[in-house]
């Protein structure tokens, strides 16, 4: 018999006083709660404090008879999965039929054996617990395999930007090179999310991907230490770490940098995908105040002679709607040290 913790809630509906008390008398028997409802508005009241595991309903009941009440529930998110058996009176083959097709799981005629209900009850609501027990199964299953993923890709990407972090110190580039770049990458995508120009493609998910992903713009250097050629090389390396990931939108934001972050803006305009258009301007900026730094200026020197020495390049090689927020978020932005 099951506990009083876990017994099931059975609930019944039937505008006969006597069929209630005998059906209820039948699922206490059996451990399960019985909760009774004379109509289908008790019924409802029942439903909206608690969902039943289980209802036996009536065909023949005032103001709303049990196949209108059936197809209301089945069609309610909410109380769609409930089992639903009908003992009714009404034994014809169409009678059944309706009941079944409206989604009722059983359906018992009247005059009932005690023998019968029983079977019927305790096989549904068995049914139920094994699939919810299998639904729950499934949730921790994907919550586990999801995590596992997450961990996975991190790991990649922590391989991906390790191996740009080589290249840049292969070719002498100052090693906080590329931190910079993710972070002022990601800045600049924050600020773009507020501008009605670029609200609609700057999502969280770019926002959370933008920064890594410019990170990898010098990827091709590894196999091929010209310029020629290296972006596509960059791709064949990507791809080759994340070859089971090909709707994965961190692959394709970084496939994007890396294929089209040399053009300039001038021939392709929107064409060219934002984060490669963000990457180009955020990577030269970062190089100039590298340079203005051996002037001996100060930061905030640094950072407008960088801006300045894009302006030329606005709208030839730049997006112009990139290199204005960049002035308007200057003192977000971070320079060598």
């Amino acid at each position: 018999m099951p506990s009083n913790e876990s017994r099931s809630q059975v609930l019944i509906v039937d505008d006969m006083e006597i069929n209630v008390e005998i059906l209820a008398n039948i699922i206490s028997d059996m451990g399960f709660e019985p909760l009774s409802a004379y109509s289908v508005e008790e019924a409802f009241h029942f439903i909206k404090t608690s969902l039943p595991q289980l209802i036996l309903l009536d065909v023949s009941m005032p103001t709303m008879d049990g196949y209108e009440f059936c197809s209301i529930l089945k069609k309610n998110p909410v109380t769609r999965e409930i089992p639903v058996i009908f003992i009714s009176a009404l034994d014809t083959i169409q009678d059944k039929l309706k009941g079944l097709e409206l989604g009722a799981a059983d359906f018992i005629t009247k005059p009932f054996e005690v023998t019968e209900v029983t079977m019927r009850v305790k096989n549904q609501l068995e049914s139920r617990r094994m699939k919810q027990e299998m639904e729950n199964f499934n949730r921790r299953l994907h919550k586990m395999l999801s995590a596992q993923m997450e961990k996975l890709d991190s790991e990649k990407k922590a391989i991906l930007c390790a191996l740009a972090e080589m290249i840049n110190l292969r070719m002498r580039v100052p090693e906080e090179h590329l931190q910079k770049i993710k972070y002022n990458c990601r800045i600049v995508a924050q600020s773009l999310q507020l501008s009605p120009n670029f609200a609609e493609s700057v999502s969280e998910e770019f926002i959370d991907n933008i920064g890594d992903a410019a990170m990898l713009h010098s990827l091709g250097y590894l196999w091929n230490p010209e310029r020629e050629g290296h972006c596509e090389r960059g791709v064949k390396i990507l791809e080759s770490l994340l070859e089971y990931e090909s709707t994965s939108a961190f692959k394709e934001l970084a496939i994007e940098v890396l294929l089209f972050h040399h053009d300039a803006y001038e021939d392709k305009k929107e064409k060219i995908p934002l984060a490669a258009r963000i990457t180009r301007i955020v990577n030269d900026y970062d190089h100039y105040t590298y340079r203005f730094r051996e002037n001996g200026d100060d930061d905030a020197a640094i950072k407008q002679k960088s801006l300045d020495a894009l302006l030329p390049g606005s709208g030839v090689i730049y997006d112009p709607n990139i290199v204005e927020i960049l002035f308007k978020i200057q003192r977000q932005l971070h320079i060598d040290k």
